[in-house]
């Protein structure tokens, strides 16, 4: 049974994954779905979480070749995004964890309406919405609460890219590249914690990888190569899946 669930886990990290390499947001469905077959929820959050920081490197490289990434703001999110994920490491699974689903699908659902009514939202690159000042600090402070229910629940990549849409007038796939990147560091940095705790089942870690190597690579060359109208259709599918999936399932 237990070598049936590991397969079974590969199976679905490769297949979840490489839908979500670009947008980012199938981690709230991989989740459950390794819960479901069997892996406790705290080791899930912890092996997923330690497995990206060896899966997502082949779709950060291939980012940063095609220069979507803006290391300045990276290496300014970091902070943010290091302390949130540090935050929620601590908490890992809570009795609040049921209302901060229906509160990130409520989220969701509110962003993909504005996505689709702004249809040119994205598309291209523009600037500071408000001023370089201004701008910064609502993207400490919100990365900081992303980062923090990202760890908890995963699949926040679609709401990583629309705040920095909204924010800093990033295109779809520069918004993406951007949470990518910096979530790779700031929680990788705070992944350790579930490390030095012992919250990882090693075998499930060792099958998760492979799929987000794979993953990492093919999926975000194929939205590399696809374009941002292509994008934006992933990201808006993944928003109103993961909501609906959190509200009512």
């Amino acid at each position: 049974m237990e070598t049936t669930n590991l397969i079974l886990a590969f199976i679905i990290s490769f297949g979840t994954l490489f839908i979500g390499a670009i947008s980012g947001g199938v981690g709230l469905v991989l989740r459950p779905l390794l819960i479901l077959i069997g892996f406790p929820a705290a080791i899930v959050i912890g092996s997923v979480r330690v497995a990206a920081i060896f899966g997502e490197i082949p779709g950060i490289y291939l980012l940063h070749k095609n220069r979507k990434v803006d290391w300045k703001l990276v290496l300014f999110l970091v902070i943010p995004m290091f302390l949130g994920s540090l935050i929620a490491g601590f908490l890992v699974i809570s009795v609040v964890e049921g209302f901060l689903e229906t509160f990130i699908g409520i989220i969701l659902l509110i962003v993909g309406i504005i996505l689709i009514i702004k249809r040119n939202t994205g598309l291209k690159e523009g600037g500071f919405i408000f001023s370089k000042k201004k701008s910064n600090i609502l993207g400490f402070a919100g990365t900081l609460v992303i980062s923090f229910f990202n760890t908890i629940t995963g699949g926040m990549g679609p709401m990583f890219s629309s705040f920095y849409i909204a924010n800093y007038g990033k295109s779809y796939i520069s918004a993406s590249a951007l949470g990518k990147t910096t979530s790779y560091i700031g929680t990788g940095l705070a992944s350790l914690l579930f490390v030095i705790t012992g919250v990882i089942d090693w075998r499930l870690f060792a099958v998760i990888v492979p799929g987000f190597l794979l993953e990492s690579y093919f999926g975000t060359r194929f939205g590399l190569k696809r374009g941002e109208k292509w994008i934006r259709f992933l990201v808006l599918l993944v928003i109103f899946v993961s909501a609906i999936k959190l509200l009512l399932f």
